[in-house]
């Protein structure tokens, strides 16, 4: 056992060591460097821009360490689409680029660590300037050939679906393309645990080799055309397992070999190889090898949902497997016994349809089991990657599955080998069928209680619920295993980390170049800005508010401040207000900005706009609103009409908030600048005392004046800045300001998330990329 610890141990970091090599050096990070290469990847154009991979042949020679392969964007010019590009094109490209940087906080994906494991180790974008892009041949082997017919298979599909709410599902099955899927077709699969059937995996791929294989052995049985003795030397079983074998191979590769169809294909292909050797192997351990060929070729596997899942669904399907083979055997046994005139007899039609009435109930009731203990095994991992459990899973996959495997799948793959416009025909159908599903699947998510939150569950928790699993998946009659469910039960246990009375605790996030804070209470939690919209798909409230939360295991706000309506402030407010309940909200918006039909719509009892004097305590905290005045205010909106000051508005009536008990004190200041701070000083200078200070405006050049900083006298400062950020914040001046000062400075794109726990009379500070560091982070 030691020696396979160390032999896994030693070849993950030889793999890691050889991936790190290629490193871009920080002192090329956003310059001009020319590079000659590949288009490696199906190129994913919006409005704005097209993005692809991109393998680097031939590059700068200054530049030591260029990675190999790097993530670029091709932005159009004004006026313009993007450019269309294909996979295997050879350009020259003048790029821009930086090292893998990504948000850093609890309970959020790991956007560095997933490049690590794709093999990027760069992102950029392509500059026009000072040599133009230009196309300087064509590559060719089997995987751009591969990339190369994804591609023409992903146009088709958006020439003929267009802009259809579902085109992005049937992209996902045909082709493995998942980053089309809406956001309301992913809150959908989320709510009713049915994300897996967008994602190709063993049910899609075993349904491709088993067709294959079946018309492989149909043909080779009826080819008395050849005229040699092939069919008489090689038996027809063998050629269905090579021709299903390969079918699933192929099928994987147009998937783009994820981990589940990863996961599937070894499994196929060792079970191909057992059937044509004449090996029998179990299942088990045809699992297990499968798990450690994906471990040996991708060690990062183990860091993503998917391979958990994917691993852990199958584990589960033959536990329980074992088990309905036993209640189902018994079953038939007796199936053919009819009472009629209190005597038993086996004979005639009566059998017949008896046989065959309870052999199809115990399939469903067979098939019910399994999908039930999927739904109850995979419990305890759903909670530890996404603090949600669907409730109303079983009954959704009950109709989805069959609906997705049988008639979605089947059309989608008919679409794609089939010419046009036969092939729009196919495909059109399918969309179709995918409208029914939403509309069923909307009626199941409907109730409220559909998606159940949890936090993140501990390690005792998870082992509980664990053994919990299996004991219920044993066969019946094993003593208490009525009685194992009771082993999740430490799941659903409300968090035991909430701040004492009279203390309180500040996350400050790291959503990038945006703001957002959590602070919390014994009883109440308020939520201070939302942090920026990414793109049309995507804002920090989705992939960083709400998986933290969930994941503290907060179901509730009790306030929601958005200090104003800059996007980097409010952009994730929309699905905050969405996806969780809020008792109060206080803003500095328009009247008529549509935050505040949102929040009325989820019924937000509550609502104001952000006014000087407000002040509440709750457990022992004291919560005070500083700023805007109704002066500000007024002159605010007066130029909010001119078009070329609605930005220095929207900062001049900023919400301030100041959080205090009785040892401690932040100071949440949004974006005011010099002429707000000389105003806070004039009317309430005692007011602005703080331990913590939040930056303001990011630390740009117009805020943080010396006055200001000496009357809030911090002891700690937070930057809530992106990484190379096209601002330049901090302003370099405003750095030197703050360490003249003596305060100790924090900054989101260095440190990742930064919490404060007032306790007593000490702050304990923790810097999430110190506390959490991985050996990829700046790497």
């Amino acid at each position: 056992m030691c020696a396979a610890f160390l032999a896994g141990y030693s070849w993950a970091a030889w793999r890691a060591q050889l991936r790190l090599a290629y490193t871009l050096p920080l002192e090329f990070e956003r310059r001009d460097i020319q590079a000659t290469g590949i288009i490696a990847s199906v190129p994913l154009s919006d409005a704005r821009r097209t993005r692809f991979v991109f393998k680097i042949e031939q590059s700068d020679p200054a530049v030591p360490c260029m990675p190999r392969l790097v993530q670029l964007s091709w932005y159009a010019q004004r006026g313009l689409p993007p450019v269309r590009i294909h996979p295997g094109e050879r350009w020259t490209f003048t790029v821009r680029l930086v090292r893998p940087h990504g948000s850093a906080n609890y309970h959020a994906a790991d956007f560095e660590a997933s490049m690590l494991e794709r093999n990027l180790r760069a992102t950029g974008y392509v500059r026009d300037r000072p040599t133009p892009p230009r196309m300087v041949g064509h590559a060719n082997g089997i995987l751009i050939t591969l990339e190369g017919w994804r591609d023409r298979q992903h146009k088709r599909i958006n020439e003929v679906l267009g802009n259809a709410p579902h085109t992005g599902i049937v992209s996902a099955l045909a082709i493995g393309l998942q980053m089309g899927i809406s956001p309301e077709d992913r809150r959908r699969f989320t709510r009713t645990g049915t994300n897996h059937l967008v994602a190709i995996s063993g049910l899609h791929i075993s349904l491709v080799a088993g067709f294959a294989a079946a018309l492989a052995g149909w043909l080779w049985r009826r080819s008395c055309w050849i005229s040699k003795d092939w069919p008489l030397r090689l038996a027809a079983p063998r050629v269905a397992a090579v021709a299903g074998a390969g079918a699933g191979l192929l099928y994987a590769g147009l998937a783009g070999f994820g981990i589940p169809a990863q996961r599937a294909l070894l499994m196929l292909l060792i079970v191909a190889l057992s059937f044509l050797s004449a090996r029998r192997v179990a299942a088990s351990a045809v699992l297990a090898w499968a798990l450690a060929v994906v471990v040996a070729l991708d060690p990062w596997a183990l860091m993503s949902a998917g391979c958990w899942l994917s691993f852990g669904a199958v584990a589960v399907i033959l536990l329980a497997a074992s088990a309905s083979r036993v209640t189902q055997s018994k079953s038939i046994d007796q199936v053919t016994k009819v009472k009629a005139g209190g005597q038993l007899f086996v004979s005639g039609i009566y059998s017949w349809l008896a046989f065959r009435w309870c052999r199809m109930l115990s399939g469903f009731k067979a098939a019910a089991r399994i999908q039930g203990a999927v739904s109850l095994g995979l419990i305890p991992l759903t909670a530890l990657w996404f603090s949600q459990v669907p409730l109303l899973s079983p009954l959704a996959n009950a109709f989805a599955i069959p609906w997705v495997s049988f008639l979605v799948t089947p059309l989608v793959l008919i679409g794609m080998v089939v010419p046009a416009p036969l092939d729009a025909l196919a495909l059109q159908a399918a969309h179709a069928c995918l409208v029914v599903l939403a509309a069923l699947l909307d009626v199941i998510a409907a109730p409220s209680w559909a998606l159940y939150s949890l936090r993140t569950p501990d390690a005792l928790a998870l082992a509980l619920a664990a053994f919990g699993i299996s004991w219920s998946l044993l066969l019946p009659g094993w003593p208490l295993r009525g009685a194992a469910p009771i082993l999740f039960l430490p799941l659903a246990l409300p968090p035991s980390s909430a701040p004492a009375e009279g203390e309180f605790r500040m996350t400050v996030l790291d959503v990038g170049q945006g703001a957002a804070a959590l602070i919390e209470t014994a009883h109440h939690r308020l939520l201070f800005d939302t942090g920026p919209r990414y793109d049309v798909t995507s804002d920090a409230g989705q992939r960083i508010i709400m998986p933290f939360l969930r994941a503290r295991g907060i179901k509730q706000l009790e306030a929601l401040v958005i200090s104003h309506a800059d996007m980097d402030h409010a952009g994730g407010a929309r699905t905050v207000l969405t996806e969780l309940p809020v008792v109060r909200m206080r803003a500095s918006l328009a009247p008529k900005h549509p935050l505040w039909s949102q929040a009325r719509a989820q019924q937000v009892r509550d609502l104001a706009a952000c006014r000087t004097g407000e002040s509440w305590v709750w457990d022992g905290v004291t919560f005070t609103m500083l700023w805007p005045d109704e002066q500000s205010r007024r002159g605010a909106t007066l130029k909010a009409f001119q078009k070329s000051r609605g930005r220095e508005a929207r900062n001049q009536v900023s919400c301030v908030l100041h959080v205090s008990n009785a040892h401690h004190a932040a100071l949440l200041p949004g974006d005011i600048e010099a002429r707000e701070e000389r105003a806070l000083l004039a009317q309430q200078p005692a007011a602005l005392s703080a331990t913590i200070l939040l930056a303001p405006h990011h630390g740009s050049r117009t805020s943080s004046t010396a006055n200001f900083l000496a009357a809030v006298a911090p002891r700690d400062v937070v930057f809530q800045v992106g990484y190379r950020n096209r601002f330049k914040h901090p302003n370099a001046g405003v750095v030197a300001r703050y360490q003249a000062h003596g305060i100790t400075l924090h900054r989101s794109d260095q440190d990742g998330a930064v919490q404060f726990q007032s306790i007593g009379a000490k702050i304990f500070v923790e810097r999430y990329r110190t506390a959490h560091r991985r050996y990829w982070m700046g790497h």
